[in-house]
């Protein structure tokens, strides 16, 4: 945008700096949608939670939509340059920055399952009798938890601007099971940052105090969840071989 530093890039928005005001700039997007995504960010900031306050929704023109917050000058959690002891490190602040998201009570926010039911049947890329068992599974699991889940917990939401660290990103929150949540942050590490998948697996489950086992179960689940999602044809093959490992497609 004319006078504006560019500070991010992502699938469906670019992010600009205006004085202390980050500019989340959606093009072809309802007006809806972005008010929706303030609002839950707006719950967690209410909530207490590291997140940035936002300053309101607004029209650019006549295709693109912006949300203005504060904006924050700080690098992501986890970096080029890092050592391994700095890498394990991040992995501790991750968990803990997570684990406080899920202390919220996040009742009346957007349903985590109803979420899940949406994606799983919108996609193209299983066919109807693994979406059934699928959403079956997901019913008998489902606890009807509350608590807040971000929804798409990375080390790339999360920024340290040298003096604390913060929570970006909402778009994706919802009330729910926190392990489901867990299972797509684990998810995220096995594809983009394997050799520390189980170690943020086994930190956040002591931390939880849950087994592996019991976050490892929503694997087919959240992966059928992520195929709607913009990706490459290599990462939607290791999320359909997760879902036919449990579920094969000619069953």
């Amino acid at each position: 945008m004319l006078g504006m530093e560019k500070i991010g890039q992502g699938m469906t928005t670019t992010v600009y700096r205006d004085g202390d005001t980050a500019v989340k700039v959606y093009e072809n997007t309802p007006i809806g949608e972005v008010e929706n995504e303030a609002a839950r960010q707006r719950f967690a900031v209410d909530a207490g939670l590291p997140v940035p306050a936002v300053c309101g929704v607004r029209r650019i023109g006549d295709n693109a939509v912006a949300l203005e917050m504060q904006c924050i000058n700080g690098k992501p959690l986890m970096h080029p340059g890092m050592d391994e002891a700095d890498l394990l490190g991040a992995v501790d602040t991750l968990v803990g920055l997570q684990r406080a998201v899920h202390k919220i009570d996040a009742s009346g926010q957007p349903k985590q399952c109803d979420r899940f039911v949406h994606r799983i049947k919108q996609t193209h890329h299983i066919n109807d009798a693994q979406k059934s068992q699928l959403l079956a599974k997901m019913k008998q699991l489902d606890t009807h938890a509350m608590q807040l889940c971000h929804g798409d917990f990375h080390p790339l939401n999360i920024l340290y601007d040298g003096r604390m660290h913060w929570i970006i990103d909402w778009v994706n929150a919802c009330a729910g099971n926190p392990l489901a949540d867990a299972c797509r942050t684990y998810l995220i590490f096995t594809e983009h940052i394997p050799h520390l998948a189980e170690v943020y697996l086994r930190v956040f489950c002591q931390a939880a105090e849950v087994s592996c086992d019991d976050v490892l179960v929503w694997r087919p689940i959240v992966a059928a969840a992520r195929l709607v999602e913009n990706m490459s044809g290599e990462k939607r093959t290791m999320l359909l071989n997760i879902i036919n490992e449990e579920i094969p497609s000619h069953a």
